[in-house]
């Protein structure tokens, strides 16, 4: 029994004692941390360069692409012209007419330049499993529907632009044919008919530059074909007046003061810690210079800790109580330190009796 007791006295000593250690080291590193965290802090706050934007000009661009087929004589179609986005018989086509709408707006008068062409383009390329790959090219053969107009607009909100082209199908589907027959090929054919349009503006003097290339793509030798569009898109955008003005964060600066607060009141606290432990152990090596100095004839100090193990330890509670047991049985009295200057056991051992009084400081009890 006695000796669970004092296995258990131990442990719980020894855990204490661990977790004072534990709580040092955190409270001091959390001291360091807000103090030069508040520092820090201090510091910046009153340099924070903070970027003020103000809206002064916005643009956008808009643009459209639509179509139509018209047809040769036939004894099927009960009209001249077919709408856009379905499929056509090859064989019944004669022009296709597409239609460019380009728009340009800001929200102020300013100045433009712009530069707009238009191309056809053949592609063949080799087929290979009946898979369109790009990179097995056999021609490529570019003719210029638009030369490039140039367009310069002078204080106003707007500009825009619309062109109609006629593709004259057959000229281009006959050519590929053509091509195709002559080398016997197996092949992968379109019409790539692309208008470009270009603008410059200076919008509160910032230039703006934008580019879009609208693309329709006609399938060329093959039957029914399906035309596809690709219109990039529409771009909008604004302008805006920055500043960046040097100015004081109060958010900061009060963030720093209750850090460095708390900072100084957590080191106030170790500090008082620290004191108190100094003069409890001023205290304890006071109570046991007293002890030993009137009882030197009994008191014997030894170095290494009596075994407690297999013993009826009996505890009393003060010196004087010990004395008592001491004067009875005529037994020296034994002292030994287990916390320098901060506890220390007085013992009696007679036969598996032991008489202990242990003197030590209130922080450890």
């Amino acid at each position: 029994m006695a000796k669970k007791k004092a296995k258990k006295q131990i442990n719980k000593k020894a855990k204490t004692k661990l977790n004072i250690h534990i709580n040092l080291i955190i409270n001091s590193i959390l001291i360091a941390l807000l103090f030069f965290g508040a520092v820090f802090l201090l510091t910046i706050a009153n340099n924070i360069d903070v970027e003020n934007k103000k809206t002064i000009g916005k643009y956008k661009e808009t643009s459209d692409i639509n179509y139509n087929v018209t047809l040769k004589p036939n004894n099927f179609y009960q009209t001249a012209t077919l709408p856009m986005n379905q499929v056509y018989p090859a064989q019944v086509i004669d022009k296709i007419n597409i239609n460019y709408k380009y728009l340009f707006e800001t929200s102020e008068a300013t100045n433009y330049k712009s530069r707009y062409f238009a191309t056809a383009t053949i592609i063949i390329n080799n087929k290979d499993n009946d898979d369109f790959i790009e990179d097995k090219q056999l021609l490529e053969r570019t003719y210029q529907l638009q030369n490039e107009i140039y367009i310069n607009e002078n204080n106003t909100e707007n500009y825009s632009i619309e062109k109609n082209f006629v593709i004259d199908y057959n000229a281009y589907n006959n050519f590929v044919i053509n091509y195709m027959n002559a080398y016997n090929l197996s092949i992968d054919a379109y019409l790539k008919v692309i208008m470009y349009v270009q603008t410059e503006n200076m919008l509160n003097n910032e230039t703006i530059n934008i580019s879009k290339a609208m693309e329709v793509r006609i399938p060329l030798a093959k039957t029914p074909i399906e035309i596809t569009i690709n219109n990039p898109t529409d771009q909008s955008g604004s302008i805006e007046e920055k500043n960046n003005v040097i100015t004081n964060n109060l958010f900061f600066i009060i963030l720093a003061i209750i850090m460095l607060i708390t900072s100084i009141l957590l080191f106030i606290q170790e500090f008082r810690k620290v004191l108190k432990s100094d003069k409890e152990q001023s205290k304890f090596i006071n109570e046991l210079n007293k002890i030993i100095t009137n009882n030197s004839d009994v008191i014997v100090k030894i170095k290494n800790k009596i075994d407690l193990k297999d013993s009826n330890v009996i505890e009393v509670e003060t010196i004087e109580a010990l004395l008592d047991v001491q004067n009875e049985l005529r037994i020296p009295i034994a002292y030994f330190e287990t916390k320098k200057n901060k506890e220390g056991y007085f013992v009696i051992v007679n036969g598996k009796e032991i008489w202990q009084y242990i003197l030590k400081i209130e922080d450890d009890k």
